[in-house]
């Protein structure tokens, strides 16, 4: 705590652990002391009469414990949350206020961590509150829910053209020793799937032309259809499996250094799910249906299957039959 003189003015500053930080200026010390006195009073009688007195990384424990354990990336929803206690000093939780995570997000972002990972973890702490509180753990609010998410500039999904997707599997089938890096890469671009769920398939998955995706992002098992040829190619390539072994071995790394020897140049973030964002692009494109593709991406919400929309031939077709040029025309 301090009390200054700068100018004209009175600066006040109170720095105490468990009592939120404040900065203020008056136009005399009398006014600074009376102001502080009063505050102190104030929060002091708060924290003594709050029974809660559990830390951020208590309740982060008793989220995972009520409904993180459950989440397909809790645990690493809860690494993130608890590195993120920490790094806030590990507050009383009931104590934590939006200053001090906005200033926290502050000192993220000039260190270089990207927008979109501090909204990840803006998201996560909000999370955790809100479910303790709507399952009455905690009855206090949400710190962070008057704090506004970093407004990200939206990006186009890159997609890998008939020329790329050609350049690719002819680089990944020559410059491979991993079998499975062609088969997994063959998978995805025909059905959709995330890399993961194709590298861990077992031979039960694959029935009747069929492969059915389990244990997904989404918890929606998906089963899409392959043509005969392929699928046939794919049955001899898993002969002699048991029923719950895995088809393929590990082999995103053989993929990631045959995007690179095809010197096909990839957006940061992209390449694992380069196969999935083109197998959507030319569905659409292709004149395929949105609804369609939902289902076949597995997306919950409708508005990530949108992001594809645009690619359709008649889409916001009108913005050229309705615009002021064309109708003055």
């Amino acid at each position: 705590m301090a009390i200054k003189q700068k100018g004209s003015k009175w600066f006040l500053q109170i720095d105490r652990t468990g009592i939120p930080r404040i900065r203020k200026q008056f136009d005399t010390k009398e006014e600074a002391q009376t102001f502080e006195h009063q505050y102190l009073i104030d929060h002091q009688v708060k924290t003594l009469n709050s029974k809660d007195q559990r830390t951020l990384k208590d309740i982060i424990e008793l989220w995972y414990k009520y409904h993180g354990i459950n989440l397909a990336d809790g645990e690493r929803r809860k690494r993130c949350l608890v590195a993120l206690a920490m790094a806030l000093k590990n507050p009383i939780a009931s104590q934590l206020t939006a200053e001090q995570f906005v200033e926290y997000r502050f000192e993220k972002l000039q260190e270089g961590i990207d927008q979109k990972t501090v909204n990840n973890w803006h998201g996560y702490l909000g999370a955790v509150y809100n479910k303790l509180r709507k399952l009455k753990v905690i009855d206090y609010e949400n710190p962070v829910a008057a704090v506004d998410f970093i407004k990200i500039q939206e990006r186009q999904l890159s997609y890998l053209s008939t020329s790329q997707i050609r350049q690719l599997m002819d680089e990944i089938k020559l410059g491979c020793q991993n079998e499975s890096t062609w088969f997994v890469a063959q998978i995805c671009l025909r059905t959709g799937a995330r890399w993961g769920e194709v590298e861990n398939l077992k031979f039960k998955q694959l029935h009747s032309g069929r492969i059915t995706f389990e244990f997904t992002k989404s918890k929606r098992t998906r089963t899409i259809p392959v043509d005969e040829k392929f699928y046939q190619e794919l049955i001899k390539f898993a002969e002699y499996k048991n029923p719950n072994d895995r088809i393929f071995t590990n082999c995103i790394g053989a993929f990631r250094r045959s995007v690179r020897r095809a010197d096909i140049q990839l957006p940061k973030g992209q390449n694992s799910h380069i196969l999935r964002h083109s197998f959507a692009s030319h569905f659409i494109m292709n004149g395929g249906n949105i609804l369609t593709l939902q289902k076949i991406l597995g997306h919950a919400d409708i508005q990530m299957t949108m992001r594809y929309a645009h690619l359709s031939a008649d889409h916001l077709a009108d913005a050229v039959r309705f615009n002021p040029i064309a109708l003055k025309a």
